[in-house]
């Protein structure tokens, strides 16, 4: 939406241009004025600011050399800029959470690898790779490559590219503005149409070219199409705008299900502290694995306190650790040695628990029961499996991410965890798993396990909910050695329960479609406030509208610091 929104923008610029052209204030003003924007432009967008200078030397707002010439220094500019903050800052720069605005370390630690083989012409192959460009510069200046070596690098990548790109939208410009008296209302939808045609053929035309390219824009179409993979607020928003009608006219109270989990800050909403639900669970009839919160501020603390915690709970490596307070999986990291440890804690601010990795199946099983119920209900259960690919003794692991069906809707993700791997070639037959968590946004396949339920796993689930005081309403995701004990009930352990924001999380099965996914969230919300009115008729408070919003703002604030 941000890449349409500069087009439009870019598009009225060139109309702008057009106009001032045909009234003569462009042919006897300062044309170093519009250069200077274009330059400029560039640090927003290259692609979409060099478009625009053609456009412009095509309505004869500007010559085409002027045009070429202020895109260009606009880019070589950008480019230095890029490159000098690398060489400077380096590796600290990209842990701070500003960063991510500007460059990933994923895509940093990518273009690393690369350019240890390729150097100086992986610079100019990036320029004609459309989102490259910003990690490939950025890696070359924090590797401290030569400075004179890559300048000309730049300058050559962007003494070749910028002249076909203005030229390109020179010709094409100068074709449809020649019609402009004639369709002078129809230039602004056309000027827009031809900037968008312009940079969607140099954003996903030229991926078309190479095989890694297409399975990319693949991935992309999947993810675009399939609204397992669309954003939180893209699926929820229907059901946002149902549980304010419920709440506003229905219940005439809003924030009614802050009630339906007593023992948790409202809920369960948002926020929550996994520490608190952990000891809330206790024990929990054998079903818990060891853990311990680490408080301490400087990342030297918080060694220390991780390295005392693992020898008290008589822990080894692998362990995972995890924010406090965190949604849909973020900032929980499997780690397996001290170096990855002290990488995270360093990395990451705020309270953190550290916990015993345990292996086996995951599951998410969903529980409410009314507070007038002595026995609850499993209304969801989800088999979480994790995504693999079969090594063929030739393919290194980066092409069987590429090649596999579904990893490459998760394309960022596995190519971020396995990024000093990628290169490896795994034997024929070996199965490489690509994940390790079963949250759905760090790549799980999620299938509807409710077929797997039985009396033996509602008993224990049952006896596991009410060890919470408190708790009526939300998921438990748990590990199992295996199916079968799962379906039996034994050996159970519970790593994680979360509360009214939980999902039912059967619904990201592929089989399912997006009405069945609605359907099962408003009634699942409707739930909610059901709980939560029998519980203020047994008077457990409810939050206030102001201050579940004051919760809800500090809490996302939170969440924005966590990786």
């Amino acid at each position: 939406m941000t890449s349409l929104a500069f087009v439009a923008a870019f598009a009225l610029l060139v109309y702008a241009g057009a106009e001032l052209y045909q009234s003569g204030t462009l042919q006897s003003g300062n044309r170093y004025l519009t250069m200077t924007g274009i330059a400029l432009g560039t640090f927003v967008s290259e692609d979409l600011s060099t478009i625009t200078s053609g456009l412009l030397a095509a309505s004869g707002s500007l010559s085409y050399l002027q045009a070429v010439g202020a895109a260009f220094a606009g880019i070589f500019v950008g480019d230095l800029i890029i490159f000098w903050m690398g060489y400077h800052f380096g590796r600290p720069f990209l842990r701070h959470r500003w960063s991510r605005f500007i460059v990933s370390e994923r895509s940093v630690n990518r273009a690393q690898h690369h350019f240890h083989r390729n150097g100086a012409w992986l610079i100019i192959l990036s320029r004609f790779l459309p989102g490259t460009r910003t990690a490939t510069y950025f890696a070359a200046g924090a590797l401290h490559a030569p400075f004179l070596r890559f300048v000309g690098a730049f300058a050559l990548a962007a003494g070749v590219w910028t002249p076909l790109l203005v030229g390109l939208s020179y010709f094409i410009g100068r074709e449809l503005l020649d019609l402009y008296d004639v369709y002078e209302s129809l230039a602004i939808p056309a000027l827009i149409l031809l900037a968008l045609i312009l940079y969607l053929l140099f954003h996903y035309g030229l991926p078309l070219l190479t095989w890694k390219g297409r399975r990319r824009l693949r991935g992309k179409w999947i993810r675009a199409t399939k609204w397992e993979f669309w954003p939180v607020w893209q699926v929820n928003w229907l059901v946002a705008l149902y549980v304010l009608w419920i709440g506003l006219f229905r219940y005439r109270k809003p924030t009614l299900f802050t009630a339906a989990n007593p023992c948790m800050p409202d809920g369960g909403f948002l926020g929550e502290s996994k520490s608190d639900i952990l000891a809330g669970l206790g024990d929990a009839a054998g079903c818990m694995p060891k853990w311990r919160r680490i408080e301490e501020p400087s990342p030297s603390e918080r060694m220390d306190a991780f390295t005392t915690a693992m020898a008290d709970l008589g822990l080894s490596y692998p362990v995972v650790l995890k924010p406090d307070q965190g949604q849909r999986g973020r900032g929980v990291k499997v780690v397996r040695n001290e170096s990855g440890a002290m990488d995270w804690l360093s990395s990451t601010s705020g309270a953190a628990i550290l916990q015993e990795f345990v292996s086996g199946n995951e599951y998410g099983v969903f529980y409410v029961r009314r507070p007038d119920e002595s026995i609850g209900r499993i209304s969801s259960i989800t088999i979480k499996e994790q995504l693999a690919i079969t090594g063929n003794g030739s393919d290194n692991i980066e092409t069987l991410i590429h090649a596999h069906p579904r990893a490459i809707v998760m394309l960022a993700t596995f190519l971020d965890r396995f990024d000093d791997r990628l290169e490896e070639v795994p034997a024929n037959g070996e199965v490489i798993r690509l994940g390790e968590l079963g949250t759905h946004a760090r790549g799980s396949l999620f299938l509807d396990g409710r077929h797997l339920l039985t009396p033996e796993l509602a008993s224990r689930i049952e006896a596991i909910a009410h060890s919470y005081d408190g708790f009526y309403f939300g998921r438990f995701d748990i590990k199992a050695s295996s199916e079968e004990n799962f379906r039996k009930g034994e050996g159970l352990r519970v790593i994680e329960l979360n509360g009214v924001t939980s999902e039912e999380t059967h619904i990201y099965d592929p089989q399912h479609g997006l009405l069945h996914a609605w359907g099962t969230l408003c009634r699942q919300w409707n739930t909610a406030f059901e709980i939560g009115k029998v519980n203020r008729r047994n008077g457990y408070p409810v939050t206030s509208l102001g201050g579940f919003l004051t919760n809800l703002f500090r809490s996302g604030s939170r969440q924005g610091r966590n990786t």
